[in-house]
C-alpha cells in the first residue's frame, strides 16, 4: 500500500478545505498521472492548484512522473502565475491559461493533449460544467481520473451552503456505465469512512472503466 505524506501548508491563499485539500493532494499522488487539467484554479492558487502541483512536484522528487505536466485554467489567475512561474520547484511542469475553462479545454485537444487525471472546480454554471466533461470524456482513456469540487446539489450541513456547480455534470456520470465513483466527501456526515463529521462541501473521484 502507497504511503501518502502530509501535504505541508500553502505558502499561497486559496480555498478547500483541510481534509479535501488532502484528499486531492492524496488521489494525484497515488495516480501518478502524466497529464493533469484543472478548470477553475483561483486567482492565488493555494488551494486545488497547490494541492496537484505538490503532489507532481513529490513524485518528481522521488524519481517517478518526471515529464508529466500540469495545465491549470481560471479567468483570473495573474497573482497565481507570477506564483508558480517563478517558483523553481513547479515552473518546469505547470503551465496556465488565462481565460474560459471552455477555451482552454478546446486549446487543449486542438494539440492533442488527453489529461489522465482531471480537476473541475470551475464556475456556477452548470451546463458548461457538463459541456466540459463531456468533451473531455469523448476523448479520455480508461483509467483517467475525475475529480470535483462542490459535487453536493443539496444545502450542505458542514455550512448550510446550495452549490449548483455540479446539478447537470453528477447526475450524467453517476448514471454512466463507463465510470464508477471511487471516494466521496459529502458535507453531508457519517456517509463515507473517511468523513466521521462534515469537513467538506463536496468532493468526488471517479475513474473511467
Amino acid at each position: 500500500m502507497t504511503t501518502v505524506p502530509k501535504l505541508p501548508e500553502s505558502p499561497v491563499s486559496g480555498q478547500m478545505l483541510t481534509l479535501e485539500r488532502q484528499k486531492l493532494f492524496e488521489w494525484v499522488y497515488t495516480t501518478e498521472p502524466s497529464v493533469v487539467i484543472e478548470t477553475g484554479g483561483g486567482s492565488e492558487g493555494g488551494g486545488s492548484t497547490f494541492c496537484i502541483v505538490e503532489a507532481l512536484r513529490k513524485l518528481k522528487e522521488e524519481g517517478k512522473c518526471m515529464d508529466s505536466v500540469f495545465h491549470t485554467c481560471d479567468v483570473n489567475n495573474y497573482s497565481a502565475r507570477n506564483f508558480y512561474l517563478f517558483h523553481p520547484d513547479y515552473k518546469d511542469f505547470i503551465n496556465f491559461f488565462t481565460g474560459t475553462s471552455e477555451n482552454f479545454i478546446s486549446q487543449l485537444l486542438a494539440n492533442d493533449t488527453i489529461p489522465d487525471f482531471i480537476f473541475f472546480d470551475g464556475p456556477e454554471d452548470p451546463t458548461l460544467n457538463l459541456n466540459d466533461f463531456l468533451k473531455l470524456d469523448a476523448v479520455v482513456k480508461s483509467g483517467c481520473k475525475f475529480a470535483m469540487h462542490d459535487w453536493e446539489t443539496v444545502p450542505r450541513i458542514f455550512d448550510g451552503g446550495l452549490s449548483i456547480k455540479a446539478k447537470e455534470v453528477r447526475p450524467y456520470l453517476e448514471n454512466l456505465e463507463t465510470w464508477t465513483i471511487e471516494e466521496q466527501l459529502s458535507g453531508l456526515g457519517d456517509e463515507w469512512p473517511n468523513e466521521q463529521e462534515p469537513q467538506s462541501v463536496g468532493l468526488v473521484y471517479s475513474r473511467k472503466l
